[in-house]
């Protein structure tokens, strides 16, 4: 009887201990110019640590197994890592990340939301600000056009953040980049014109980041491309957004400003309306009545313009306390092209003449407004 017992008590603290391990449930990569985004889907009060040498970076987690399903997802190779490996080490399992060039790294948290559904680490890979390259290439002389404007067009969302998902599981970060792009492309057919955009694939950029780089690039115009969403599938149209400090009453409008507001935890903060000193600096320009009147004239002219194309949803500019939009003393407008969550709006916002048609109609908008100053 006494060595059932014992039996039982052996049996029993296996199987206790196999329940007490941590679960990694996923693996994630995202490559962008200046760093590589690791992301792993986790428990809440999953132990890790991370560490740096030169060449390689540990990401360890104590009393972990990863799930079977999502084990290949694990290994990842781009510009920046040369191979990840995994080690176990007694109940410590260990993500070996090989690096090719010199870099930091910057870690943060994120707690599960509609999208997903697991608590996540975020590790980003940065290359280090000096290389070599910068020290024996010369920096190329460009000479600037007399007077030609600067226009920065921001594809919504990326990497981690989504955006809205359609009902044939087509993904607004995609949307909006392939819209951007060929903007982008038109626009830079006019010698006056110079269009930039602030991402150029599948990667995140936070929102106060793509305001710094419209500052950087002198642009005298911001252009931030994206597609809307609600639950009923017969939505349909565009509409043009600007800049409100007090928000809007409208329904769309408090659920837009929430959506993208919100996304900027893909950047590691929580909230940059309140806590952004910089954004409160901006709000301070003496400069942004006459900013908030172009940008209303400017979204008018691209009303006008979709509205040859297909439907509009709201036929004058909506107000928005959008953070993207906060660029100070140049027009700042947010294009929603149509409702990714119609179905039929879906197939024409995936279909490339489409994409196409949607962009020349917002660069004819852009024309006729410069064409009234």
């Amino acid at each position: 009887m006494r060595y059932w017992i014992s039996l039982f008590f052996i049996v029993y603290s296996a199987f206790s201990l196999a329940d007490d391990k941590t679960t990694l449930y996923d693996f994630r990569y995202w490559s962008a110019p200046d760093h590589t985004r690791i992301v792993i889907d986790k428990e809440e009060d999953t132990l890790f640590n991370i560490k740096s040498f030169d060449d390689y970076l540990i990401i360890s987690f104590d009393d972990a197994e990863v799930l079977s399903e999502t084990f290949s997802n694990l290994f990842f190779k781009d510009s920046r890592i040369k191979k990840v490996r995994i080690k176990r080490d007694k109940e410590t399992i260990k993500l070996i990340v090989h690096i090719n060039n010199k870099f930091s790294t910057k870690h943060f948290t994120l707690k599960p939301n509609a999208k997903y559904k697991y608590h996540r680490l975020v590790v980003d890979v940065i290359d280090s600000e000096l290389k070599i390259t910068k020290k024996i290439t010369k920096p190329e002389v460009v000479t600037p056009i007399q007077n030609q404007k600067i226009i920065l067009v921001d594809a919504g969302h990326g990497g981690e953040d989504s955006g809205a998902i359609g009902k044939n599981r087509s993904k607004e970060k995609d949307v909006n980049l392939a819209i951007a792009k060929k903007l982008v492309a038109i626009i830079n057919k006019n010698k006056n014109l110079k269009a930039v955009l602030t991402r150029s694939g599948d990667y995140y950029v936070p929102l106060t980041k793509r305001i710094t780089i419209a500052q950087k690039e002198k642009a005298t115009m911001f252009i931030s491309i994206h597609a809307d969403a609600v639950e009923s599938p017969v939505a349909k149209g565009a509409s043009v957004y600007i800049l409100s400090e007090k928000g809007n009453n409208s329904k769309l409008a408090k659920q837009l400003e929430t959506s993208q507001n919100v996304v900027d935890q893909f950047g590691g903060v929580e909230s940059v309306i309140d806590s952004d000193q910089f954004l409160k600096n901006i709000l301070k320009d003496f400069s942004r009545k006459d900013r908030d009147m172009q940008s209303f004239n400017l979204a008018n002219e691209i009303i006008k313009q979709l509205e040859k194309i297909g439907p509009i949803h709201k036929k004058v500019p909506q107000k928005a306390n959008f953070v993207v939009l906060k660029s100070p003393s140049i027009p700042s407008v947010l294009v929603e092209t149509a409702f990714i969550s119609n179905p039929t709006q879906e197939k024409r916002l995936t279909n490339s003449k489409q994409q196409t048609k949607i962009a020349q109609s917002i660069y004819q908008g852009i024309l006729k407004y410069y064409s009234t100053l």
